[in-house]
């Protein structure tokens, strides 16, 4: 008679990784705060009892309404500039305005990403309608605007990029 399957795959053992361990008392944040911003939350600000409570959330830098974020209603403010000890790269992260009124620099191309815009640049030049239909040298199907933005960023940092410039 044969053996049965079942108790066969019960008897054998089971192999347990082990994962290592994490200390209990290491603490590792998961980002750190800009020295300056941290400087000035020091002086906490106050609740005021003579104010309202949305300009009391806004001095503790809390929304009142959660949903405004999504559907901006009229009468609220513009894009927050931002205080100035926010640095110019996080308030671009932010989407606020930076103290010399630009806004981030767009990233230089990956190493792949240079070879296939080069090659429809080399193409096509600024046709991008015909890069965009080329299923071959375009691959990722990327539309007219997304083409448009990687030529942009392949031009800004044709003559830049240090792996170009060691070849």
């Amino acid at each position: 008679m044969g053996r049965s399957r079942r108790k066969y795959k019960q008897s054998r053992t089971k192999v347990r990784v082990g994962l290592p361990k994490k200390n209990p008392r290491l603490f590792k944040p998961s980002f750190s705060v800009p020295p300056k911003l941290l400087q000035s939350l020091a002086d906490e600000p106050q609740w005021d009892d003579k104010g309202t409570v949305n300009h009391n959330y806004h001095s503790f830098g809390v929304l009142s309404d959660p949903n405004s974020i999504s559907h901006p209603s009229p009468a609220s403010e513009s894009i927050d500039s931002g205080s100035d000890l926010e640095e110019d790269d996080l308030k671009s992260a932010l989407g606020k305005k930076r103290r010399d009124g630009k806004s981030a620099l767009p990233q230089p191309l990956t190493a792949m990403q240079r070879i296939h815009i080069g090659r429809l640049v080399d193409k096509y030049g600024d046709d991008y309608q015909r890069m965009m239909m080329d299923i071959k040298l375009n691959p990722m199907q990327h539309s007219i605007g997304t083409l448009q933005k990687l030529c942009i960023r392949y031009h800004m940092y044709q003559n830049k990029n240090p792996l170009l410039l060691a070849k």
